[in-house]
């Protein structure tokens, strides 16, 4: 016998019409992923899209019986969907915080009596939806209940269900805000219940994880993705790794990047599925990666498609890598208790603190889910066709054509012309955010001259890896990088953390800007000898 997961569409379909729970559930499973995406491509907002889902499922619900080819159901699905989007672009005044449709619970349950037998099951099965929809409101508080009831269940308008209620119509959004909050933590609870309670019927471990791992000083960087890719890198067995082998193979040695409100968020504005992968593959390790930057996590079967991979990497000892969990910055998740529905996390603030299981990638805003479980891999490359590799890449990060979604922020030499011209104008920033962001370029520029100056001292030290050729146009962006580090220093020391300093002032800002126009052009420079070094090296040999 197939499980109902391996039978297609069109089975799972006639099994459903003739009364099939399991069939419908699976459908609806398979194809919820599918019915957001259209939704979202009419509404192009993720919030109302899920409020048409959840319509449309209703719609499903009621309606499948009637269906006559079950070859058609998906396009039959599609019609549906695209239905309601339509109805809600069309819907005047306030956008409805719909749960359900815009009826009393007993309104909707008496249109699932059906007189024909192979319909009988939508009765049933719709009751079970609308029982499932009353047990979670009633877990809500007591005005969150009668907002709900008032404004979803009767149809009710903002200012209607205050005038019912007798509340002002702020505390009637407050109060569909906190619900609908809840609502989706209750989702995310049950859904994890049940998860975890099939690990234990699979016999899987109630605990694990490298308990062991710790932040260590020789780890600490501004940049906490390369930070935490080492401590991750060690657990693997790469011991010899350092901090500045990590940020030359990420890239993250020659990143400049900048909000375009030249906000705290800039350094962390660039594309980190491409860092991470590329990254790691230049280390001799690779990922599996789940979300990505700015995405956010909607539904919990992408959890708990997600922790099949984090258990399997923290029962093999492996951290794993994620964004947002006690702050805003990447951390790692070492451990896993099923009992207490928790992770153990580290991050630069703090270690061995337990986050629960549904607030994964749901504890900071902006919600972001961007996890990475590293993992090992045989390294086939020759390693000066790697060197190449990441030399080639710090030169497209030099001219900022490393950027994917530019909307919201520049990079390379254009983060240098807007922290110029801001110095120039003297224009008023928040004294943390223009610290921070300079103290992590000047991190950057660090690493980038250590990197260079290890790829010549390993070739002074026996290392033939780099043909004579290279080693010319190699030294003189080492020099040129090992200048704009200290031009950078300077910069830092007038813009101190944690404090910062009046980005206003004269004397400090027009020095800044000076300063800054100088390395900009020496990068320009350095780009030019490094792209000629990499040429070099992928030469080959007669």
């Amino acid at each position: 016998m197939k499980s109902y997961e391996e039978l297609s569409h069109v089975l799972l379909v006639k099994k459903a019409q003739k009364g099939s729970h399991e069939a419908l559930s699976t459908l609806i499973g398979q194809h919820r992923r599918k019915m957001l995406q259209w939704a979202n491509k009419i509404v192009r907002n993720s919030t109302k899209a899920e409020d048409i889902v959840q319509d449309a499922l209703i719609q499903t619900l009621r309606h499948i019986g009637s269906l006559e080819d079950p070859e058609k159901f998906l396009p039959w699905l599609k019609s549906i969907v695209r239905n309601q989007s339509l109805m809600a672009l069309r819907s005047p005044g306030v956008r409805r915080e719909s749960l359900v449709e815009d009826k009393s619970l007993d309104e909707i349950r008496s249109t699932f009596h059906h007189n024909d037998t192979d319909e009988a099951f939508t009765y049933t099965l719709g009751s079970q939806v609308l029982s499932e929809v009353e047990a979670s409101i009633e877990r809500l508080g007591k005005r969150e209940r009668v907002v709900i009831r008032s404004h979803v269940l009767e149809g009710l308008s903002i200012s209607e269900t205050a005038k019912k209620l007798g509340i002002k119509s702020g505390s009637v959004y407050t109060a569909l805000s906190r619900a609908r909050t809840k609502l989706t933590n209750f989702r995310f609870e049950d859904e994890l219940e049940t998860y975890i309670s099939s690990r234990r019927r699979r016999g899987k471990p109630y605990t694990g994880g490298s308990f062991h791992t710790q932040y260590h000083r020789y780890a600490g960087a501004y940049d906490t993705l390369s930070s935490m890719i080492l401590i991750a890198a060690g657990s693997l067995g790469f011991r010899k790794m350092s901090l500045t082998d990590v940020f030359a193979a990420t890239g993250h040695a020659f990143r400049f990047h900048a909000a375009n409100d030249l906000g705290i968020s800039g350094p962390y504005s660039y594309d980190w599925t491409s860092s991470v992968l590329s990254g790691m593959d230049n280390l001799g390790l690779s990922a599996k990666i789940h979300g990505s930057p700015r995405y956010q996590l909607k539904q919990p079967d992408e959890l708990t498609a997600c922790m099949e991979d984090m258990y399997q990497a923290l029962e093999d000892g492996i951290p794993v890598i994620s964004w947002g969990l006690n702050n805003a910055e990447f951390g790692l998740i070492t451990g896993f208790n099923d009992d207490t529905k928790s992770w153990v996390i580290l991050d630069t603030s703090t270690s061995g603190k337990k986050l629960p299981y549904n607030k994964l990638s749901r504890n900071q805003q902006p919600m972001e889910w961007f996890v990475v479980i590293p993992q090992k891999q045989r390294f086939n490359g020759h390693r000066r066709n790697l060197i190449a590799q990441i030399l080639l890449q710090a030169v497209k990060n030099i001219h900022g054509n490393d950027m994917t979604e530019a909307s919201f922020s520049v990079s390379g030499t254009s983060a240098y012309r807007k922290w110029i011209d801001s110095f120039n104008r003297q224009q008023s920033i928040e004294p943390l955010s223009v610290a921070y962001n300079l103290a992590v370029a000047r991190e950057s520029r660090l690493h980038s001259s250590m990197y260079l100056q290890k790829l010549l001292s390993n070739n002074i030290q026996g290392d033939r890896t780099l043909p004579e050729s290279s080693l010319s146009a190699i030294a003189h962006s080492a020099l040129l990088f090992d200048r704009i580090s200290e031009k950078m220093e300077t910069i830092t020391r007038l813009f101190p953390l944690p404090f910062g300093a009046d980005p206003t002032a004269p004397g400090p800002a027009d020095h800044s800007a000076q300063l800054l126009c100088r390395a900009s052009e020496e990068e320009i420079e350095a780009a030019n000898a490094l792209e000629e070094a990499a040429l070099l090296l992928n030469r080959k040999k007669t």
